[in-house]
């Protein structure tokens, strides 16, 4: 059995934002497990084994209005994915991590169908899981639609032949059966025995294309995702998590995760990893066990780190051992300074004990980097000026830099499937996926699901007031932090988040 793995390339308009392409975790965790199972694979990576920008033809009656922008894809084109393809392959399996970048993922799938009719192709990631009966519907070729974890699922597929009258058997798969209806195989519970699962195959990846690290004056190597955990406990009802995952909570051992971050260093030169996971800390305990195994064995590397929602675990002793063992950013996400509105999203955050816990980490030298959210639905005015005073705080303390991101609706997460249900969504049409999710760089086109603030309000005035807001209090209270953020760009997003929107609008205005 010959499998191919794609993750196709990204989308974006010219003049827009640059895109920025981190390695496929995923689609690396997948070629590991198949070749663990003495299958061939082969990987392509659309977005990074070539970065060049290539015209996207796109044109759809389907579409509420002239989207008259030229559209790009960043990476391979089209015809050179095609061409990489071995053509003696049995299955083809493409990576839709992003909805953002669905026309552009469906168009590619469809071209591949069309070349390779006698090659089986399915399709994951959370954007499948969020939309597998569009992605069905809009790409009828599709094999099956892997739903949520993927790893035993796919395993299962290939050993059963890929042959349509067992899919029944493998449970969390879609596809269409014979009469032509799609069904949905029974839920696959989560894996457990996280530790048993194969490091990433980064060999079969374009390494030395990938973004270098963010902050250049200390390091300027090789730089890897990694997961110590999966899933995450929460709800918070902007998150596709709950539906890719569940709320069930894995950790790998410390003594797995220290294995891995070696043997990438060991054998790629990796100098610094980036941990993906939702919410990484959550008792003291496991992280002290880790930092003690990484100073036992002396490795010399850089890693950064989220405390996403659980941030109590976090004090002066913790950030301690993180920076004495090479974390040097850790990343908190509190999405909004309004009580009200974290319970309205239930996001389960204490604002005053993660100010504590940041003062704490500032204490010791780490660097803080935080994640909020402007515009999602029920937002008022009044929790917005709540958020400015929280980021003032922030600054004050010592954060170093902020991502202010725009709401976007998931397929997937409860805020999407409530739009959907008011008629504020429907997937059947392009606009969604232009004006909901991917003109989040014009502030003058994106779509607003906020009934309380116009539109113009809250994505000129209110974003940039945001901005101006921490920034203006960082420069007050910590000049030091501003002038660094502006010399070398965002620590964590690759230019200040203040140059990066104002230069989107003024390609709005254009």
């Amino acid at each position: 059995m010959k499998v191919c793995l794609i993750r196709p390339p990204k989308l974006k308009i010219q003049n827009s934002s640059p895109v920025v392409s981190f390695p496929p975790l995923g689609v690396a965790l997948l070629a590991a497990v198949i070749r663990e199972n003495n299958m061939s694979v082969q990987v392509i990576d659309g977005a990074c084994e070539e970065i060049k920008e290539n015209i996207f033809e796109y044109s759809n009656d389907n579409l509420n209005y002239d989207f008259s922008r030229e559209l790009l894809t960043v990476g391979l084109s089209e015809k050179q994915i095609l061409d990489r393809i071995d053509p003696d392959t049995d299955v083809i399996g493409i990576s839709c991590m992003f909805s953002i970048d669905w026309i552009s993922d469906r168009q590619l799938i469809n071209a591949i169908s069309d070349k390779f009719p006698k090659a089986k192709i399915i399709v994951g990631g959370e954007s499948v899981t969020g939309m597998y009966e569009i992605v069905l519907e809009q790409c009828p070729n599709v094999d099956a639609c892997f739903l949520g974890e993927g790893e035993d699922a796919i395993i299962e597929y290939l050993q059963l032949g890929a042959i349509r009258e067992n899919y029944n058997e493998i449970k969390g798969i879609a596809f269409f059966n014979s009469q032509g209806e799609i069904v949905t195989t029974e839920k696959r519970k989560r894996k457990r025995d996280i530790n048993s699962i194969p490091f990433p195959a980064w060999d079969l990846f374009p390494l030395h294309n990938y973004p270098k690290p963010i902050s250049k004056e200390n390091y300027d190597g090789i730089t890897l995702p990694l997961l110590a955990t999966r899933g995450c406990p929460f709800r918070c009802t902007f998150c596709t998590s709950p539906d890719m995952w569940g709320t069930r909570y894995f950790m790998r051992s410390p003594e797995s995760v220290v294995a891995e971050m070696e043997y990438c260093m060991t054998n790629f030169g990796v100098e610094c990893f980036d941990f993906f996971d939702l919410t990484a800390i959550i008792n003291k305990r496991w992280i002290f066990e880790f930092t003690d195994i990484l100073k036992a064995r002396k490795l010399n590397v850089k890693w950064r780190f989220p405390a996403g929602t659980r941030s109590e675990a976090i004090d002066a002793e913790v950030a301690k051992a993180l920076i004495d063992t090479g974390c040097d950013i850790i990343i908190y996400a509190p999405e909004s300074g309004s009580k009200r509105m974290l319970d309205l999203i239930q996001k389960r955050v204490d604002l005053p004990r993660m100010l504590d816990s940041m003062r704490q980490t500032k204490s010791q030298g780490l660097r803080i980097f935080i994640n909020m959210i402007i515009g999602m639905p029920g937002e008022k005015h009044s929790d917005i000026f709540k958020t400015c005073w929280f980021l003032i705080k922030c600054a004050k303390l010592g954060v170093n830099d902020i991502g202010l991101a725009k709401f976007r609706p998931y397929p997937g997460s409860k805020m999407f499937n409530d739009l959907v249900k008011e008629d504020k969504v429907d997937l059947k049409k392009d606009d969604y996926f232009i004006e909901s999710l991917f003109l989040v760089d014009s502030v003058l086109l994106y779509k607003v699901f906020n009934d309380l603030i116009k539109s113009r309000v809250l994505y000129i005035f209110y974003y940039f007031l945001i901005l101006a807001t921490f920034y203006g209090a960082q420069l007050v209270f910590n000049p030091k932090n501003f002038l660094h953020v502006f010399k070398f760009g965002s620590m964590y997003r690759y230019k200040t988040n203040l140059i990066q929107d104002i230069k989107s609008l003024n390609f709005s205005f254009n």
